[in-house]
């Protein structure tokens, strides 16, 4: 008698097992900006408690602590109530310290922390310290992208310099075309308002002090 040595062929996912993997992966990517795993681990290390002593205390899986610690699993917001709360810590005050007590913090180009994505690509350094005196942005600018309608007002100083492509700078009722190499400094809250006119996607590297965010 012949066996069948034909080897079944691999399920298929289907179209609601894919979107569940990629809601998954969007979650976690959201906490992985957000920093949730790294402020927990902060808070938990200062309160002087293990990943298992923090489960226990808060009933959550010692293995759900270790996940979002590693920026693998973002839990919903009343699971990092009950978290918190067995620190004890308030929301406001957990997303308020700093993730990094060091004074030095170097990134690779993945790292930088993302404050929009899109047309408008804004990333940041340094977000790990809340308490910092100065904020870089780096961002990109698809053609015809631009801060949005509404300009952009800082009660502070904001400097920019364009390392690539072509910008427009509209403050007040006046408007200045920059290209590389060029930029501008804000004082005192002026409004303004930022557009690449270009045909190539437009790199802004933008200080302000204090931070925006």
């Amino acid at each position: 008698m012949s066996r069948d040595t034909t080897k079944p062929e691999p399920r298929k996912s289907s179209t609601a097992e894919r979107r569940k993997t990629a809601a998954k992966q969007a979650k976690a990517e959201q906490a992985s900006d957000l920093a949730v795993g790294a402020r927990l681990k902060v808070v938990r290390e200062k309160a002087g408690l293990t990943q298992r002593e923090l489960a226990k205390r808060s009933g959550v899986a010692n293995a759900t602590i270790s996940l979002i610690e590693q920026e693998a699993h973002a839990p919903s917001l009343a699971s990092l109530h009950r978290i918190l709360g067995a620190v004890p810590i308030s929301i406001a005050d957990f997303f308020a310290i700093p993730t990094s007590q060091k004074n030095v913090l170097f990134y690779d180009a993945g790292d930088l922390a993302v404050v929009s994505r899109g047309a408008a690509d804004l990333r940041v350094l340094g977000s790990e310290r809340r308490d910092k005196k100065l904020q870089l942005f780096v961002e990109h600018y698809q053609p015809g992208a631009g801060t949005g309608r509404e300009p952009l007002v800082h009660e502070g100083e904001t400097a920019a310099i364009v390392i690539e492509g072509t910008i427009e700078v509209t403050v007040g009722g006046e408007k200045r075309v920059l290209t590389a190499g060029g930029g501008y400094q804000v004082f005192g809250g002026q409004p303004y308002r930022l557009r690449n006119i270009g045909k190539i996607v437009a790199v802004v590297a933008c200080a302000c002090t204090p931070p925006m965010i």
